[in-house]
């Protein structure tokens, strides 16, 4: 996740923060699609998965990276302070979207192309 969103030059990005990402995306992606393809998921599936994974991420990093002085680079492009929070969320936003698009085909009868929030208290 970090070579396919960029995220490597950022210390924020913890083992534990990818991991919470991860299990986040993976439980919207097993909540919505049709059970023939649980065990087996198709080749979007799985990228769908990823990027639902880091979109909760750039979510999660978004408010510590707001107001940091430190720099911050997102796909090769410095972050200016005050421009971190919406641009870090056009990221997000824009994976999800991409995501929920590529889930279409294998959704379950009447399953929400919404995403719940991911709660980021008690991840660090």
């Amino acid at each position: 996740m970090r070579v396919k969103f960029q995220l490597d030059n950022l210390a924020e990005v913890t083992t534990e923060l990818i991991e919470a990402s991860i299990e986040h995306a993976h439980s919207v992606v097993i909540a919505r699609i049709r059970e023939e393809y649980l065990e087996a998921p198709p080749e979007p599936v799985v990228v769908a998965e990823t990027l639902l994974a880091g979109a909760a991420l750039l979510r999660s990093l978004s408010s510590r990276l707001a107001l940091d002085k430190r720099e911050a680079r997102l796909a090769g492009h410095q972050l200016e302070t005050g421009k971190r929070f919406p641009a870090i969320l056009a990221v997000a936003d824009a994976a999800e979207a991409e995501a929920l698009e590529l889930l279409k085909p294998w959704l379950r009868h009447g399953a929400k192309t919404e995403t719940p929030a991911l709660l980021t208290a008690g991840v660090k």
